[in-house]
């Protein structure tokens, strides 16, 4: 039985391309704190990559707008189709949004 503020007319879907467990190809990401290390396939946003190896992560609007989905690159190379709730000095710091991140090279993650 649902709480009466819970409607069962409301649904939560989420689109992504799930990747193998134990995948060692593809591009390689370091995530620093926690340590860990997982890999997933080129052409894949970086918001995908860390839900795909089931690496928390806040999100929202999954289009480059809320802001939800923050995440500090250390190193690698990368194109971003959206930094609308970034300032300039966290984009200088390397900020991204996951959603809104398309890696090039392996990254490291803070």
């Amino acid at each position: 039985m649902l709480p009466p503020w819970a409607s069962p007319r409301f649904f939560k879907e989420k689109f992504f391309t799930p990747v193998a467990e134990a995948a060692t190809s593809g591009l390689k990401f370091t995530k620093l704190q926690p340590a860990r290390e997982f890999y997933a396939p080129v052409g894949t946003t970086l918001l995908d990559a860390l839900e795909s190896n089931k690496v928390p992560v806040t999100v929202a609007c999954r289009a480059g707008v809320c802001g939800c989905c923050k995440t500090k690159v250390v190193s690698g190379k990368y194109r971003v189709t959206s930094t609308m709730t970034l300032t300039d000095a966290e984009i200088a710091d390397g900020y991204v949004l996951a959603c809104s991140c398309h890696p090039q090279s392996d990254l490291v993650l803070a």
